[in-house]
């Protein structure tokens, strides 16, 4: 029997929600606080919308309470997340690193086909409405400008509180909060890290290939918690670039512990310390009549030189061939071992998704119906699950859409 459903939240996970439940024929309608759906969505993957990745496992996913992530995707996977947005017009390529996009690497195209289903099943989409309280007696009530929407399931997909100018502000916590659920310690994550290195100024906009480690220190014991290959860049308060962003997700829980966290980066990864080394003595014997600055040049990023050699206490005038052993030393581990320590992470609007949220314990594992209120369901980013970069966000949101959705139905 068609019932009628509300959904909070017209980001992936809510949209995703309303089309199954639409599909089954049920009566759906989302409140969404902007003046259009998707916002979010437009922005995911530089705006060529990474929605999922073929490299899919447990291992990408993070809790602060229980990882459910494989309960809920073993119902509804990569195969049925393709077939589902194929129906809808959307074919996929994949790119770097199992990355998967729509073919035609535009993330506003997604959008469209989502509105243009939700306008085909008839959901009942409510624009530029910020829902901050819900009672529940026998029906869930959401009141809307002196107009009352009843309801016998209820979805929260508001997201967390990432990209706060996109509209997730953490409304979804306070709505779950007035049902008795607890909020675990939410923190940014996939976001860019502030360092205190000196010149940071000075390199602004800089890109380099770099293997990056996010390295925990302790007492003087070392613990690397994340490595990852790729593009870093350089800002004015610190680091970017997808390195940076991936080394994040385990940054910001330490950092309120007042952990001691640094960034350590090999710039030359296609060479051993030794190979390096070797390179660097032939090099500067070689270029021996210019100054060590100038013999470097073609080597090293003409930015990165004076930096790295002030750091290697190295005056840059003087002769290459002049450069001692133990400067020459200090060269190589600044290009092997570059480290910067962390001082915090950007802002909260800068970062791609929440860390924390409402805890898994009180949530059915297998249908994301709340353990404290029958009929009220959880998706998405508002729950304690963070993904890794690369597409892992959206298919938990996919994921838990269908399957709170598939849910509903058989209830």
């Amino acid at each position: 029997m068609a019932k009628k459903i509300s959904i909070i939240g017209a980001g992936m996970s809510g949209l995703i929600t309303g089309i199954m439940l639409a599909k089954y024929g049920h009566k759906v309608t989302i409140f969404e606080r902007n003046n259009k759906i998707g916002k979010k969505i437009l922005v995911t993957g530089n705006g060529r919308c990474n929605l999922s990745n073929e490299n899919i496992s447990k291992l990408q996913y993070h809790s602060m309470t229980s990882n459910i992530f494989d309960l809920v995707y073993e119902q509804f996977n990569l195969k049925q997340t393709k077939e589902l947005f194929e129906e809808m017009g959307i074919d996929f390529v994949k790119l770097e690193n199992g990355k998967l996009y729509p073919r035609n690497l535009q993330a506003k195209s997604v959008v469209q086909a989502l509105l243009m289903e939700c306008e085909k099943l008839n959901i009942n989409i409510i624009y530029n409405v910020r829902i901050s309280k819900v009672t529940y007696t026998n029906k869930f009530k959401i009141t809307v400008d002196n107009k009352v929407y009843y309801s016998y399931y209820l979805v929260i997909a508001t997201g967390g509180k990432s990209y706060g100018d996109s509209g997730s502000t953490g409304d979804g916590y306070k709505i779950a909060t007035q049902f008795n659920h607890n909020i675990t310690k939410t923190f940014p994550s996939i976001v860019q890290l502030k360092t205190d290195y000196a010149y940071n100024k000075t390199l602004k906009g800089l890109k380099v290939h770099a293997k990056g480690k996010l390295i925990k220190i302790l007492n003087d014991k070392e613990e690397i918690l994340r490595e990852d290959e790729g593009e870093v860049l350089f800002t004015d308060y610190g680091l970017s670039g997808p390195v940076i962003l991936q080394l994040s997700t385990k940054a910001e829980p330490l950092l309120s512990e007042h952990n001691s966290l640094v960034i350590e980066l090999n710039l030359v990864t296609h060479m051993n310390t030794k190979e390096l080394d070797n390179y660097l003595i032939k090099r500067l014997h070689r270029l021996s009549y210019r100054n060590v600055a100038d013999a470097l040049n073609g080597f090293i990023n003409q930015r990165l030189i004076q930096p790295l050699l002030k750091s290697s206490n190295i005056e840059p005038t003087i002769s290459a061939g002049d450069v001692t052993k133990i400067q020459r030393n200090n060269l190589v581990k600044q290009l092997k071992t570059f480290r910067t320590n962390v001082t915090g992470t950007y802002l909260w609007n800068q970062a791609q998704v929440t860390k924390g949220g409402i805890n898994c314990l009180e949530i059915h594992d297998t249908t994301l119906e709340s353990y404290k209120t029958e009929g009220l369901y959880l998706v998405g980013e508002v729950i304690d699950i963070d993904g890794d970069c690369g597409g892992y966000n959206l298919q938990w949101a996919i994921s838990s859409g269908a399957v709170a959705a598939k849910s509903i139905n058989e209830k």
